[in-house]
């Protein structure tokens, strides 16, 4: 509970509170900005508000919210010299998130060891669920592309479109499916599958090449069926254990 205090507050001043003037003003002047040390004082006084609620030592909680603050200070001081790519605003909240659980842990005062600290996160069906979607991204795509290379059309090579979104839209359908699976809505499935039909309807019913039209229709059953062959074998395997 302390931490899922912690993480929504960081998430209300990071992404609610925060102006964009304030952000520009970061990204521009970097360890001279103001802006950034206001915005880090910010989480460390809000972040006092719950940790009153879990302990009423003053020294430790002024340790912890000036912990917060700092660490805040620093990250977001690397991203700015990191850039606005994805990966690095992925990796910001992340390490964002990671002082947060530490220091919930720490107030917490919960004894565990590091043995048990992985013995309850990395478990057997964690581990399965892992592996599901690892195969369903990078693999997954090599081999449909692999199963599909005698089929790809001319016209399907000149068309333009996003680089790598056809890509991005496999990856995605294919954590739905799977998340879906796992947890048993396979209705959701088949709604997954009707939208994506829907929108990709005029496009083919427009095209003149009914090559490109079974192309498309084959690369999209390939990637459900993988998948949903994938979600099948995770969700037995938890059955199981």
């Amino acid at each position: 509970m302390l931490f899922l205090s912690l993480a929504i507050l960081h998430v209300l001043v990071d992404f609610y509170f925060q102006p964009s003037s304030w952000i520009r003003d970061k990204n521009e002047r970097r360890e001279k900005s103001s802006k950034l040390f206001y915005h880090s004082v910010m989480h460390a006084v809000i972040a006092c508000i719950p940790l009153l609620l879990i302990t009423t030592d003053l020294r430790s909680i002024i340790c912890m919210s000036l912990i917060i603050g700092l660490s805040h200070w620093l990250i977001d001081l690397w991203k700015t010299y990191m850039g606005n790519r994805t990966r690095f605003l992925i990796a910001d909240q992340m390490l964002h998130m990671l002082v947060l659980l530490f220091t919930a842990l720490h107030v917490s005062q919960l004894k565990w060891t590091v043995t048990e600290l992985v013995s309850a996160t990395i478990t057997e069906n964690n581990l399965a669920i892992a592996f599901g979607y690892v195969i369903i991204f990078k693999p997954t795509s090599i081999l449909i592309n692999s199963m599909l290379k005698k089929y790809t059309p001319e016209e399907a090579e000149e068309k333009n479109g996003l680089v790598s979104g056809g890509e991005v839209i496999g990856y995605l359908e294919r954590t739905l499916v799977l998340t879906f699976i796992i947890t048993g809505q396979y209705s959701v499935v088949g709604f997954i599958l009707a939208a994506k039909s829907i929108f990709r309807f005029g496009e083919l019913n427009n095209s003149k090449d009914h090559k490109l039209t079974e192309y498309v229709l084959l690369g999209s059953l390939l990637s459900v069926t993988i998948t949903s062959m994938v979600g099948l074998i995770i969700k037995s395997i938890l059955s199981v254990t």
